[in-house]
């Protein structure tokens, strides 16, 4: 199996590792605040670090798969690494960026943080697009 695949499902492990270690911290927070002060089960900074710990699972498992079916791509090795970091991006936007931005607090207006999580996200979702397509043509041509 080739380096970079290999690369995809280690890193996807490790983002499976993190993501599940601050979910530790998040069920504690949550046990605390469901204890002394259920309004803030509803709070904004929760739902993101919420939300942060669900979609770094989520691209854990994307790049575990990326990494099992990246050998099947036809496409030119500089591409299967462009998507690779395109998915990295959409860890590093919805993982980290999004508990930056639960403690940064919501705002109305234009955020720096946002508008990389955004760039990242939408990485992330060519990547999917793009590797889909190249599974989707080499099925058509075999």
């Amino acid at each position: 199996m080739a380096r970079l695949s290999i690369f995809n499902m280690a890193f996807g492990f490790s983002v499976l590792f993190f993501a599940a270690c601050a979910g530790a911290f998040i069920s504690f927070d949550m046990t605390q605040a469901f204890l002394h002060d259920p309004a803030q089960l509803n709070s904004w900074q929760l739902s993101l670090l919420k939300s942060a710990h669900g979609h770094s699972n989520l691209f854990g498992v994307l790049h575990i798969g990326l990494g099992l079916t990246l050998p099947y791509s036809p496409l030119p090795q500089r591409s299967k690494i462009a998507q690779t970091v395109g998915l990295a991006m959409g860890v590093l936007a919805m993982g980290p960026g999004m508990i930056i931005r639960a403690f940064g607090g919501a705002s109305d207006s234009f955020d720096v943080i946002g508008l990389c999580i955004g760039t990242g996200l939408s990485l992330a979702l060519v990547t999917l697009a793009t590797h889909a397509a190249a599974l989707f043509y080499k099925t058509l041509r075999a």
